[in-house]
């Protein structure tokens, strides 16, 4: 939304509080900040047709057109957008930088957020984020490879030494990341806890059996009510 010139958007992989973010225009810099401003979770400012970057210490997590909603699948340059609430049969090649990034990404929040209940919001301390200060820990690598990541893993080790999360963290797993985005399509209905999908050309995320979420241009077909879907570049 807008108010005399100054718009609020929000960061969505649940709502994410702690990240530094810029909004520039072609005349400059028009914002910066931390999301979650004001109290408000996962909120930054930004002016209409303005381009929103975010950050975590030194890692650049991506940029994309300022709005009132982005996600990580915004800031890997990806039209899509993925759905959850249902249960499916299949696996996505590891084969792209930009769905590595979605990934990576969302293991990277969803592991750093304070008290790990990441479905009700995600907030990241000030301590974690000066943590990556210096770092270069790369998005775009294969998902096996992020886990293993040394610069990573040794981040994670000294913010838990520090007692920075409610208790001791482990990463998340992309299946766990990727399984119910809470970043998926606002207008997406609620969905039971578990639905049978038979899905046509259709690529998965990489995970194990029925633990995929449904990703490009596809029509979703169930017995259930709730799982038909038709997602075509971002829209339903």
């Amino acid at each position: 939304y807008c108010n005399n010139g100054v718009c609020h958007g929000y960061y969505y992989d649940s709502l994410v509080s702690g990240l530094n973010y810029e909004s520039r225009s072609e005349d400059g810099v028009t914002h910066t900040g931390v999301t979650g401003e004001d109290d408000d979770p996962g909120r930054f400012s930004y002016a209409e047709g303005d381009t929103v970057s975010f950050s975590l210490g030194d890692i650049s997590l991506g940029q994309s057109v300022a709005k009132d909603r982005v996600t990580p699948f915004d800031l890997a340059g990806l039209e899509e957008e993925a759905i959850g609430g249902c249960e499916v049969d299949g696996v996505l090649p590891d084969d792209t930088d930009a769905f590595r990034r979605v990934v990576n990404l969302a293991v990277l929040l969803q592991t750093l957020d304070t008290d790990g209940e990441h479905t009700a919001g995600i907030e990241i301390r000030s301590e974690v984020a000066a943590l990556f200060e210096g770092s270069t820990v790369e998005l775009d690598q294969p998902r096996t490879t992020f886990q293993a990541d040394a610069k990573l893993r040794a981040v994670l080790e000294e913010a838990n030494s520090l007692d920075l999360f409610s208790e001791t963290r482990t990463l998340v797993q992309p299946e766990d990341a990727l399984r119910a985005p809470t970043w998926a399509s606002a207008s997406a209905p609620p969905a039971p806890n578990r639905k049978s999908v038979r899905l046509s050309e259709t690529r998965f995320h990489p995970a194990t059996v029925s633990s995929g979420i449904p990703f490009r241009e596809t029509v979703r077909e169930s017995s259930e009510p709730g799982c038909v879907q038709r997602l075509e570049r971002g829209s339903e």
